[in-house]
């Protein structure tokens, strides 16, 4: 491939030149993707070729598909030949013009920031890069756009730059290293590159910048090299930040050669920052692509939570390079097995870059939860999901296809056994290395290596229907007395009602590796062994311990399986006691005891009541992920009865009085040899605290506002000082500005001058928190602006998101949306969060104007349609939330006395 692109129009001419294989029956159609170029069709030529010989064919005639039939929408340009043609091989050239994009961030587009000189002149800096997955590829050159076309990639790219512009500071990069040094002369780089290993088109990827590198060499353990490099802006405070991506990265890919057991299948492995990106990374093999605040971190001023977020979000993108690039899903229905893989094995290359984070203790909280949160609905979808449009499958990268996907890989290894499933990824990959695959491939390598049931029965009922179950877990110690035989029931979980064609083949019930812990009367806790209780088995399953006479069972140990778990009322009781007293000790067992309850209480199968009373502990509880769970559930249960000023002042008095402990303890400055946990915990208790008191005299209140005084008059020199409580500085004062909304103008200016975007989007959270819809009005009018910062759709997210102003939100969504949809229209993930906007509501009124709205916006929803179909799902269960639950948890709010907790 050859693309000419000219730097001051943005337009750019290529030719295409694809050798194909045919096989099968005799043709006269050569069909290739293609949408929204020019294609010069007389020029279009078609040959064959054996050998060393080529022929050229005859062409009857060239079209675009729908040009014949309007209804086809698979973005194909067909090329005729006179004569049909038997199977072998044949090489068809395409010249084409197309147009660099100026306004969305997908297909060959353009990016900026804005560099600033010390005589207080700005000026604009532009790049171009690329973003092809899933289906943009075909907008930006003629190809076969599918997953399973692999090919081989010669590209060839020149940029003619307009006068004025030094050509010296900018170079090219792609995926291959280049094939000889790039020729610099008369305002024309020219760069041609190596040929590709197979790929598929979704991770061709060039760009081209004026940024500068840092790099590195990984050596293999065979003494072969790596080269690395990172590509940022060349200003000083930007190359400081590229050093971390730096240091963990070979630590990452050493890892995961010893995962996989197969070497980094490339000689290089570039990775570059840009100003402006879709999502938070693209894993273009070879090439990734990141938005910022995903690969820089700044040692002196970035917080701790971003530079666990730079070391996941590398993590999962270099997973990608062995699964996903190496061994690639056949079709995008199983998607799953690129981002769900890749969001498992992070884990891993996390924590082999930081081994005392403990970051696997994060797993179920931050995957397993999340999953859950969503699949529980019944607008969710199987893993495993047709999908036949390209809107439908921009839909798909969503929390199932990354969260569940990594849950159901986590559960797989956790099931099978390290060993046993690393033996059986290696057959996976071995076989399918620089091919494709299907997810019944992956279990039917790994089922050989397991021994046990069948992996391949086991999964298929994870993937292809959707939700999970909970497992009631009874217990009988009077039978035989002294011993204790468990009985096992599975039932599907759902918040909500089921739709009317709501069906699966393996009706709703699952292959279940039931773990347990358990305490004997009078004695310890131990871990009982995994046992199955299968699909296909009776209505329940017993187990019998024998000479164990049980106080308590605690299924799931651990978290390591995709279930609920359900007790009969004294176990519960029982669990309530073993929390407050501490014997239930795994600050997993802990969260996930806590999440099944409120689970189970949502659906009315445990007391609503009883699940908040399980909360009473929580001013004792010192682990982040345990408490961080705990506050979740409350906040979300008082969220539930905001509407009552009674329950929800209780409510804030109740979240005031867990944290104090917490907040009295530590200190607000950051300790470089503290555990990952500590700035978790300093950040969200102080935060939360600051917000539940209420009272703009209260001692950490008043410091938080003196902190934000201090930085608002020296940000460059202060931020260092208050890095790992940024959020909750800024959040406070906004919380307790004054009259004039003297905090916010100041917080406004601050934004505007900053160029680091993770320091924007909390910036913009916090603005959103202001009680002044006056103010927020004018935020979301300046968000539209060209030079609005961390992107349009922020703005107004976050004032639903963070602040509670859902009306306000709901209204300039409406106003506004047809900007919005030319902007977002065609990305999956920015559409999502604007269509998420109204799923607050909780009435039979506002669930009908919302339906209505979105059905006025078929031709403009795009990507987007899949979420509203949630949306109204979440507001459903709302309304039912707030008809089952909204009394008792009132009361309970209401009744509580503070001086007993």
């Amino acid at each position: 491939m050859t693309l000419n692109i000219n730097w001051g129009t943005m337009n750019y001419t290529g030719v295409q030149e694809v050798t194909m294989e045919v096989t099968g029956d005799d043709t006269k159609y050569f069909l290739i993707h293609t949408s929204g170029l020019v294609i010069d069709k007389t020029a279009t030529t078609l040959h064959k070729v054996v050998g060393d010989v080529v022929t050229d064919l005859d062409i009857k005639r060239t079209f675009m598909d729908t040009e014949k039939k309007p209804e086809l929408r698979h973005d194909f340009y067909v090329v005729e030949s006179t004569d049909a043609v038997p199977a072998g091989t044949y090489k068809m050239i395409i010249f084409f013009a197309g147009q660099v994009q100026t306004e969305k961030l997908t297909g060959i587009y353009r990016s900026k920031y804005i560099r600033k000189y010390q005589d207080d002149t700005e000026v604009p800096i532009y790049q171009i890069s690329t973003d092809f997955e899933p289906v943009d590829a075909r907008t930006a050159f003629p190809c076969f756009d599918e997953p399973a076309q692999k090919a081989n990639w010669t590209t060839s790219i020149k940029v003619t730059f307009p006068p004025g512009i030094d050509i010296n500071e900018y170079n090219i990069l792609s995926n291959m290293p280049l094939k000889e040094a790039p020729t610099k002369d008369n305002q024309i780089i020219s760069a041609k590159f190596k040929e590709s290993v197979p790929m598929s088109t979704y991770l061709v990827c060039f760009a081209v910048s004026d940024f500068i590198f840092k790099e590195a060499v990984h050596t293999r353990a065979d003494g072969s090299t790596v080269l690395m490099r990172v590509h940022a802006r060349r200003e000083p405070e930007f190359q400081a930040s590229a050093s971390y991506a730096l240091k963990v990265t070979p630590a990452i890919i050493k890892e995961y050669e010893k995962f996989y057991k197969v070497n980094y299948p490339l000689e290089k492995l570039d990775q570059i920052a840009l100003p402006e990106f879709n999502s938070g990374a693209m894993e273009n093999w070879g090439l990734i692509t990141y938005r910022e605040s995903s690969l820089l971190y700044n040692p002196v001023t970035s917080s701790t939570a971003e530079k666990q977020r730079v070391c996941s979000v590398i993590a999962h993108e270099v997973a990608h390079q062995w699964f996903g690039n190496l061994v690639t899903m056949a079709w995008w229905n199983d998607l799953w097995l690129n981002e769900g893989f890749a969001s498992f094995v992070e884990y891993y290359g996390i924590d082999a870059a930081e081994p005392t984070w403990n970051i696997l203790d994060f797993f179920y909280p931050d995957e397993v939860t999340t999953a859950m949160n969503f699949d529980s609905s019944p607008s969710s979808h199987p893993i495993s999901v047709q999908v036949s449009s390209p809107e439908e499958l921009s839909g798909l990268f969503d929390t199932i296809s990354y969260r569940k996907g990594s849950s159901i890989n986590w559960m797989m290894q956790k099931f099978m056994g390290d060993e046993n499933f690393a033996t059986g990824l290696e057959n996976y990959i071995a076989t399918n290395k620089y091919g494709n695959a299907y997810m019944v491939d992956l279990f039917d390598a790994l089922n050989p290596a397991y021994g046990g049931v069948n992996v391949t029965k086991v999964m298929l009922t994870w993937t292809l229907q959707m939700g999970f179950p909970y497992v009631t877990a009874a217990l009988d110690t009077t039978t035989t007395p002294g011993s204790t035989i468990i009985t096992l029931e599975q039932n599907r979980f759902l918040v909500g009602d089921a739709k009317e064609d709501d069906n699966s083949e393996f009706g709703y019930k699952w292959h279940i590796p039931f773990s347990y812990v358990y305490k004997v009367k009078d004695g310890a806790v131990e871990t009982g062994v995994t046992h199955w209780l299968m699909a296909d088995d009776e209505s329940s399953k017993t187990i019998t311990l024998e000479s164990k006479e049980l106080e308590w069972i605690k299924g799931n140990a651990d978290g390591n399986f995709y279930y609920l778990s359900n007790y009969e009322e004294a176990t519960w009781t029982a669990l309530a006691s073993a929390l407050q007293n501490g014997e239930l000790t795994s600050a997993t067992d802990k969260t996930s005891l806590v999440y099944d309850v409120f689970r189970l209480a949502e659906t009315a199968k445990v007391d609503y009541k009883k699940a908040l009373d399980m909360t009473k502990y929580a001013k004792a509880e010192s682990e982040y992920v345990v408490l961080s769970r705990i506050l979740s559930e409350v906040l979300t249960a008082g969220d539930g009865v905001k509407s009552d000023e009674a329950a929800y002042t209780e409510l804030w008095k109740y979240v005031a009085a867990m944290l104090k402990p917490r907040v009295v303890e530590m200190t607000w400055d950051s300790n470089e040899n503290e555990p990952i946990t500590s700035p978790k915990m300093r950040d969200m208790a102080l935060r939360n605290y600051c917000r539940a008191v209420k009272d703009k005299s209260d001692a950490y209140v008043v410091e938080a506002l003196n902190k934000f005084t201090e930085f608002a008059k020296d940000p460059a020199g202060k931020k260092s000082g208050i890095k790992d409580v940024f959020t909750t500085v800024m959040r406070t004062a906004i919380i307790y500005d004054d009259t004039e909304n003297t905090n916010w103008h100041k917080m406004w200016k601050l934004l505007q001058d900053s160029d680091w975007e993770a320091d924007q989007r909390i910036y913009i959270a916090a603005l959103a928190r202001s009680s002044n819809t006056t103010v927020l009005r004018q935020m979301i009018e300046d968000s539209f602006s060209e030079d609005a910062k961390a992107g349009t759709w922020r703005y107004l997210y976050y004032v639903s998101y963070h602040g509670d102003n859902y009306d306000l939100a709901w209204e300039l969504l409406q106003s506004r949306w047809d900007e919005y949809a030319v902007q977002y229209n065609t990305t999956s993930f920015t559409m999502g969060y604007l269509v998420q906007i109204p799923e607050v509501f909780d009435t039979q009124e506002m669930y009908d104007e919302v339906k209505k709205f979105f059905d006025g916006k078929e031709s403009n929803i795009g990507t987007g349609k899949k979420t509203v179909e949630e949306t109204l799902a979440k507001i459903k269960s709302n309304i039912k939330w707030k008809k089952e639950h909204f009394e008792s948890v009132k009361t309970w709010f209401t009744d509580l006395s503070l001086g007993s907790k």
